[in-house]
Parts: structure tokens; sequence; C-alpha cells
């Protein structure tokens, strides 16, 4: 025994088994391996779909947001194109058909807010436009999402969609609850399995044991165990074959030690028999376990196969699906009634929208239940989530219900499911039983559940169609619009060259008569006469000069120009040369003046007017005119300042509107247009445009302009005027 015990092959290891699993028995053991393997299968495979349905999900919401956000763009970029807030706002708030998005914003091509829709419930900000992002961007439980508004091929906007991911966070959680449901169901499953097919590796052991039971009451020693295979246990079986030869040799040895050895195994067999017992009655527990879960499996896939009957019918209208529903629910769980009830504008009254009665195969519809006259059973239904009661007149929630409506119809048990739609309560499903109370199963609650949440989708598609038609009307309103204002505006700008042309053709007349009589009479005319013509020359010239601004002020913003960058400390002096101020007025620039990327014929209009009106209205003997710059946030700022004769604060409006000048004609040559061509031009490019002034003491006009990257240069700068045309 000694070398058989030091041999290398039959050598004993000590199994690295934790100390709860030391004491269990061979099966229970067998069971334990087999489930802990089958469950970390499961978990593992549980965690890996959960994080694919998390990017699933996240992916699906990313796409859906960037879906919302072309179609908003389409129907926003006539309202970009006219600068038309109010369409673009109208264009917005058709958003809170989708609950799930907190705030909209658009954004012009100068990156300044357009227009913006935020949901009057939700806790957001419009974001400024340097803090959008490029794409989307989840952050802070919300999905941010920015993309640009093109047109032919154009960027003219940016839109912005900020949307709340609870919905994703739902839809997570129910997958997540549903990996735990079948995890828990696989693990029962792979543990009556295990323990049915341990018997591959006990079966042979317990055969042994009973071998050497048999040779133990027998003392037949002569038996020989069979060996049906060579593997471990085969091993065995023949050591112990090996063992009864030696025993009986030995057997004389050993007479006198069979009488203990027979009062062992008579405790042996009743151990084993009390255990024989026990496992008799847990296999009986166990049929009928099996037995109660494929009864409970047969009924969920009768409940899904309803609810995929169920599902076909979403295309149809509301009232069609209910009353499908109303049916199907009825037939499945076995119910006398089943009705869809909705609140009314107040929540104070439930109106029954269809009652299906199985019994008669008809539809009611119509009645009414109100609040104050059930006030327990409308706060079970808008604090519940499934309202089961087996003892309709009995339980404090519904029995307010008895006289007037469960009495009358024989209703003896309730399963009530509140359709909600995006947290808020827009009716109840009723499931109605008569005769014997009833216990609803749990399996019946989520196939009741889940008949309420296909009538709130119904709901929420029905109210999505609706919105979907008003918007593709008002699109097609809109596009109208469009073609109109596009002929109208060909129609004035043709009109207003002809009538230029028509205007100014009289004038060259009158001009070139006046030339003729003051050539022709110059010896016949007094100097009243020659004053008097000059006169009508200088009238003559300065209508010219009024139709050639009006026109060059119609054409700010018509037409599209390139956009270079300009370098205003070489334009500036420039512009200064071209006026050729008088030696009494002194002109300062400040030297360090910014780079801008715009039409550089715009920005000479812009600074030619303001330096000219301050030469020209100049009252002092030592004049000075100051140009200066400075930076401010996202735009700069501009002052022309002189120490003129000021403006009286009464006119500081009057003087930006055309045809508008503070001194008489007959004074000083004006058109009274320039102030109004700085007003337009300094609005196309988003800025601001003001005065401030002392009377006697001076002027200082200030103006904004935004500042753009120079990379921005060779761009085509398109207005809503051009766009039009």
């Amino acid at each position: 025994m000694e070398e058989m015990s030091h041999h290398p092959e039959i050598s004993s290891h000590k199994p690295v088994t934790r100390a709860w699993m030391r004491d269990l028995s061979l099966r229970h053991k067998l069971v334990a391996i087999i489930m802990l393997t089958c469950v970390s299968a499961l978990f593992l495979a549980g965690a890996v779909f959960t994080a694919w349905e998390w990017t699933s999900l996240r992916k699906g919401m990313v796409r859906d947001l960037s879906t919302y956000a072309d179609i908003l763009a389409d129907n926003c970029k006539a309202a970009i194109t006219f600068e038309v807030a109010t369409d673009a706002n109208e264009v917005l708030r058709t958003v809170a058909a989708v609950p799930s998005i907190l705030l909209t914003g658009v954004y012009k091509k100068d990156r300044t807010l357009f227009a913006a829709y935020r949901r009057p419930d939700a806790d957001v900000t419009v974001p400024l436009p340097e803090h959008l992002p490029r794409g989307h961007l989840f952050k802070h439980g919300r999905l941010t999402l920015a993309q640009p508004i093109t047109l032919e091929g154009e960027t003219i906007g940016t839109i912005c969609l900020i949307s709340d991911l609870e919905p994703m966070y739902t839809r997570l959680a129910h997958g997540i609850g549903v990996i735990v449901s079948i995890l828990i169901v696989a693990s029962l499953a792979a543990y009556l399995v295990s323990a049915k097919v341990q018997g591959v590796i006990s079966s042979p052991i317990l055969y042994l044991a009973g071998v050497a039971n048999f040779v133990s009451q027998k003392k037949q020693y002569a038996i020989r165990a069979e060996q049906h295979s060579t593997d471990e246990v085969g091993l065995l079986i023949e050591a112990f074959n090996e063992m009864l030869e030696q025993i009986q040799q030995r057997d004389t040895a050993l007479v006198g030690a069979n009488e203990q050895l027979e009062a062992r195994v008579r405790e042996r067999t009743a151990e084993l028999t009390r255990t024989n017992e026990k496992l008799t009655r847990e296999i009986v527990f166990r049929k009928k376990a099996e037995q109660i879960l494929k009864q409970r499996t047969e009924r969920i896939i009768h409940h899904q196969r309803t609810l995929v009957k169920l599902s076909k019918y979403t295309h149809k209208d509301l009232a069609s699906a209910i009353r499908k529903t109303t049916e199907e629910a009825a037939r499945t769980l076995s119910v006398e009634r089943v009705g869809v009830w909705f609140l009314n504008d107040g929540s104070d009254e439930l109106v029954c929208e269809d009652l299906y009665q199985q019994s008669r195969d008809s539809h009611e519809e119509g009645q009414r239940l109100e609040a104050a006259d059930c006030p327990g059973y409308f706060q079970a239904i808008d604090s519940n989530r499934i309202v089961a009661v087996d003892d309709a007149r009995r339980d404090p929630r519904t029995r307010e219900l008895t006289k007037e409506y469960l009495e009358p119809a024989g209703i003896t048990s309730l399963l009530d499911v509140p359709i909600r739609l995006h947290g808020k309560t827009l009716g109840v499903l009723s499931h109605e039983h008569v005769n014997a109370a009833r216990e609803w199963s749990l399996e019946e609650q989520d196939f009741a559940a889940s008949i309420a949440d296909m009538i709130s989708l119904q709901i929420e598609a029905n109210e999505r169609q609706k919105a979907e038609r008003a918007l593709a009307k008002a699109n097609e309103h809109l596009a109208d619009i469009v073609r109109e204002l596009r002929r109208s505006n060909k129609e004035l700008q043709d009109f207003a060259y002809v009538t230029a042309h028509d205007l100014k053709a009289p004038l060259r007349g009158i001009g070139t008569l006046t030339d003729w009589i003051t050539s022709d009479y110059a010896d016949k005319l007094d100097e009243q006469g020659r004053q008097q013509l000059q006169l009508l020359k200088g009238r003559v010239s300065r209508m010219s000069e009024l139709i050639d601004s009006i026109l060059h002020y119609s054409e700010i913003g018509r037409t599209a120009k390139r956009v270079e960058s300009v370098d205003l400390n070489g334009l500036l002096p420039e512009i200064v040369g071209q006026l050729s101020p008088p030696e009494n007025i002194q002109i300062t620039i400040d030297p360090d003046l910014p780079t801008l990327v715009a039409e550089k014929a715009r920005l000479i209009q812009l600074f030619q007017n303001l330096i000219g009106n301050a030469i020209k209205y100049m009252d002092k003997p030592a004049g000075r005119i100051d140009v200066s710059c400075v930076s401010q946030d996202d735009h700069w700022k501009f002052g022309i300042a002189d120490n003129g004769p000021g403006i009286d604060r009464k006119y500081f409006t009057k003087i930006f509107q055309m045809f508008q000048t503070l001194t008489r004609r007959d004074e000083l040559e004006s058109t009274g247009i320039g102030l109004a061509v700085v007003k337009k031009i300094v609005d196309l490019y988003g800025g601001n445009v003001w005065v401030e002034s002392t009377v006697g003491e001076g002027t200082t006009f200030y103006f904004t302009l935004p500042k753009q990257p120079v990379a921005a240069q060779e761009a085509v700068l398109v207005t809503d005027e051009a766009c039009l045309n």
C-alpha cells in the first residue's frame, strides 16, 4: 500500500476550489461548476450586448437629430435669405412636436443669432456661435448638434439643435431589464439541464458504489465491477477490482470485521434511502415548476403574437387602431370589457373613446367619469404604472366607482394601465372582468402595459403626421411667396433703371441747352442772367447726382461682389487724398487699423461719406478730424470725430434717413443720401452706426463691423436682395 500511495501516476492532488464548495456533494459540485460556466458566459454576452445597444442608441439619436436639422435647415433657407426672422421662428416652433428637442437655433453667415426656439419647460440657454460643436457633442446629459445651412452650394448659415438624452436612457434601461430577465431564465434552464446531465459523471461512480455495497452485503468477493470506459472512473473500477482480489485473498483475516462492516452498510443504506426519498420529492417539485414555467411561456408567446399583430395596424388612423386594440386585448386576456378612455383638456374628466364588449361583439363610446366623483381612482391612475385590482368593489383605489359604474356593469376585477406620452398621462386602458373575482398575473399586467405603450406610440405618430402636413403646407405657401418676391424685385429693379435713364435724358438736354445759351448769348446777358443760368445748371447737376446716388443706394446689397482682404492702413490715406481737404483741416488716422475681409468699394463709400461730410460741414478756421478704431469682442468699433458745428440731439435719427440734410441746399450742395448709404452698408455687414455730438463743439460718428478671418478672402458675399434676383 505504501508503494501505491507514493506512485507518481496515482498520487492524489488537492483540487483548487473555494471553501464553500468543499462540503458539497458530487452532484451539487457538478451542477455548481456548470452553472458558474453558463452564468459567466451569459453575463459576458449581456455586457457586450449592452455596450452594443448603447453605441447603437447614440448613433441612432445623432442620425434622427441630423434628419430634423436637415428638414429645419431646408425650411429656414428662404427665411434666412430674406432675413424674415418671424418665418424662421415659426419653422423652428414645429420642433415642439418632438419632445426630446429642448432648443433649436439658426445663425446667419456672420455667426449672429437669427432665430431660436426653446421649449418652455427646458432649462437650457442658446449657445454662443463660438461654442457650437463641429458636428455633434454628448455632454451633461444632452446631445448638441450643429451643421451648416447651404443654398446652391454656399453656406448661408448654421443650425443648432439640443436634445435631451432621456429617451435614450429609457431605452437602454429597458434593454438592460430584458437582458437581466433573459439571464435569470437562462440560468434556471441551465440549472435544470445541469441537474440532468451531471449523471454522466456521477452514474459510474454511483454504480461502483452499488457494486461495493453488494459485495459488502453478500460477502461475495468474487464479483467484479464492469468497466465501461478507460477514463479516471474506469481506472478507479479497475483498481476496485484489484482491491477485491486482495480482499478475497485476505477474507479469512477479515471475518471478524464483517459484522462491524455490515452495521455500517445498514446505516449507509438508511442514509441513501432518505436521500432517495428527498430526491423523489425534489423531482416532483421540479416537474410542477417545469409545468408552471411551460404555461407561463405559452401565455407570453400568445401575448407576443397579439402585440405583433397589433403592430401592423399602426399605419391606420387612431380610431381604427383603438377599436382593433380593444378587440384583440379582450380576446387575448379573456375579459368581457376593454375600454380606452382619454382625459379632457382640464384633466378633470375621463371620456370613453371606445368600449368593446366581447359577448356582444359591440363598441360603445361617450361615457364619462368625473374626477370630482372618484378622486381616489384618478390619483391611482396618475401615480401608478399599473392598477391591478382583484376585488374592485372593496379596493380603496376603485371602490368609489361601485355604484355608478361597477355594479351596473357587473364588474368585479379591474386591470387599468395609464396611457402616458413623455411622462404626461393622456388617459387609461381599462380591462374589466365580470362574474367571479380574478387575480391578474404578472404576464397579463406586462401585456396590458405593452398595449398601453402601443396606443401612446400611435398617438405620437398621429401628432407627428399632423405636424408634417402643416409643415408641408407652410413650405408650399413660403415657396409661393419667394417666387412672388423674386418677380416683384426684378420688376422694381428694372423700373428703377428705366426711370433713372428717362429722368437723366431731359436733364442732359437742359444742361446742354444752358451751355448753348451761355455761349451764344454771352454778349447779350447781364450778370444776373448769367448767374441764373449758372444756378439752373447747378440744379440740373445736383438732380443728376441725386439720381445717381439713389441708384447707388438701391444697388447696395442687391448685387454680389467679390470680397477681399482690405488693409485700412493703406486705404484710408488714399480716400483722404481723393477728398483733397482744405489746408485748414488736419486729418489724423489711427496708425494701427485692422485688415477687413469685405468689398473694397463699399468700404470706400463708407469712409468717403463720413470723412467727406466732416470736411464739407467744417466751420472752424482750424479744423480737426480724427479716425480711430478699437477692438471689442467679436467686432471692430470705428470712430470719425470732428470739431465742427455739431448736431442737435433731436436730429440724431433723422440724419440717417434719405433726403435729410440740416442745411439749406442753396447754402451747401448736398443730396441728403450720404448717411443713408453709410447706414445701409453697415447694416449689410451686420454692424451698428450711431452719432454722438454736442452743438458747437463737434460730432463723432461711430459704427461697428464684425471681425472675420482673413482666410475668408475670395469668398462671394451674396445678400438677401441678390438671392431674390
